[in-house]
């Protein structure tokens, strides 16, 4: 009975022998244990492990975990998702505030600004300038002319403005004036309110271009002033005048007219600066643009400096189709094109206008007021060829010249009308013309008339010109005077 027992060292009790206090303490706490043999089931004093239940398996019974009800976030969460939104929000709000200053302290932002500033400080005792009298800070001493000649002295917009300075004139595109900054240098300021379209990069990468621009017929750009609103050109003093007014405003004096070799001289010098522009800006249709007696300056030996050239791509289009003299032509008035030939009809135009002493746009007005108009080339059209001296030419003119200047002077009144053909194909080119111009020897002639003309010439007019007689120059004042605030 007891064999199926036997070797089990640790059993004890009932049938067997009683359980010692050292076998109880020392038997192993075990589940029941079945026997080898028989299959029969012994359990011991021991702990017994906890069996489960159904409801261990029953999901909707919480479990040990999930004792505490559903999930809910703590404290700390609430606080660490609290700090990031936070610190995210003051992050934007400072990109914001960083993007904004810079905005406001960009070199357009700056140079827009400064001038007024500038003006206050040329103003002096006079009052100061708008706005409760600014200081000029650092910013607006920063601020300078931008100049594209190394063989120029340099100078500020601060001499400029305080120079002693005289109104020339105020023409389409703005006004003119004489700046003195020092007895050898004296410069005129031309002021550009019809440039206001064209951005900062573009507009000094044509000033940088026509910086680059060298001929002796061309006056020289010298530096320049970008303003969102409007522009500053310098260029050196012509003394002598524009050949406007010694066309027409020297015979409002009494004053002798332009010699036939003088004219010639003229001519050819405004041929020979005409075909250099075409050649170094071919990009552009109309290389000058704006041709006209008014644009042409002249020094004390009467060579010809062409003014205002090359300006259609910084001058806003509405302004530039108003007031240029390229979209005068009959190209533009017919079709609405400019072409490569535009500038040759305004050259034709011009020594026209030299040799007849009248206004080449519109220039007949029959019975007064209420009579047809005829632009000049028709006119001198319907005048027969072998008249064109005793009719057709200036007076003066046709008085000094001789039977042998003559046959030049009528040559160069075919050429005149060679350059005015409606028919832009019958037209001649820059080259044709220039070529045939340097095969005569005469000069030009120039007439007078505010709607035409710009406001260099007029200048001149209202300044005496450098040309003797008439001196009717206004009083010098310091240029900031009229810069005030350059507004």
């Amino acid at each position: 009975m007891n064999a199926p027992r036997a070797g089990n060292k640790g059993l004890c009790g009932k049938p067997l022998e009683e359980c010692t206090a050292a076998q109880s303490s020392s038997s192993p706490a075990s589940a029941p244990t079945a026997s080898a043999a028989g299959g029969a089931t012994t359990t011991s004093k021991s702990t017994v492990q906890p069996t489960p239940t159904d409801e261990d398996d029953d999901p909707t019974v919480p479990t040990a975990a999930a004792a505490g009800g559903p999930w809910k976030p703590s404290t700390a969460s609430i606080v660490i998702v609290a700090i990031v939104v936070g610190v995210a929000v003051c992050g934007i709000l400072a990109a914001a505030f960083i993007l904004t200053r810079c905005r406001n302290q960009s070199p357009e932002h700056k140079q827009d600004a400064a001038p007024e500033s500038h003006a206050a400080a040329a103003a002096g005792g006079r009052g100061g300038g708008r706005g409760g009298g600014k200081k000029l800070g650092a910013e607006a001493a920063a601020v300078k002319l931008s100049f594209v000649r190394e063989d120029r002295g340099k100078f500020e917009l601060t001499d400029l403005l305080k120079a002693s300075a005289e109104i020339l004139g105020a023409g389409c595109f703005g006004s003119s004036y004489k700046a003195a900054l020092s007895p050898g240098q004296v410069m005129v300021v031309k002021r550009f309110k019809q440039m206001n379209n064209v951005g900062r990069e573009e507009f000094h990468e044509h000033m940088r271009r026509l910086g680059r621009l060298k001929h002796t017929n061309l006056l020289p750009l010298v530096a320049y002033y970008y303003r969102k609103e409007e522009k500053l050109l310098v260029h050196d003093f012509v003394p002598y005048g524009s050949l406007a007014v010694h066309l027409h405003g020297h015979q409002a004096l009494g004053q002798p007219s332009l010699e036939w070799e003088n004219r010639l001289k003229i001519i050819k010098g405004v041929a020979r600066g005409l075909s250099y522009l075409h050649k170094e800006l071919p990009t552009l249709i109309a290389a000058h643009g704006h041709l006209k007696s008014n644009n042409v300056l002249l020094d004390e030996n009467f060579e010809p400096y062409l003014t205002d050239y090359a300006l259609i791509p910084v001058i806003n289009q509405e302004s530039a189709q108003e007031l240029m003299v390229a979209y005068k032509s009959p190209e533009y008035l017919h079709h609405g094109r400019v072409t490569k030939k535009t500038d040759v009809w305004a050259l034709g135009m011009l020594i026209l206008e030299i040799l007849t002493g009248r206004i080449p746009s519109t220039v007949l007005k029959q019975g007064g007021g209420g009579g047809e108009e005829e632009d000049l080339a028709a006119w001198v059209r319907a005048v027969p060829e072998e008249k064109w001296v005793c009719e057709a030419v200036d007076k003066e003119l046709a008085e000094e010249i001789d039977n042998h200047n003559e046959a030049e002077v009528v040559e160069m009144v075919r050429i005149g009308l060679g350059c005015c053909e409606a028919d832009v194909e019958r037209r001649f080119d820059v080259k044709e013309a220039v070529e045939r111009i340097e095969e005569v020897k005469v000069n030009d002639r120039d007439a007078f008339d505010d709607d035409f003309y710009s406001s260099y010439s007029e200048s001149t007019t209202a300044a005496g010109g450098g040309g003797g007689g008439g001196d009717r120059r206004r009083p010098s004042r310091e240029l900031s005077a009229d810069f005030s605030g350059i507004s």
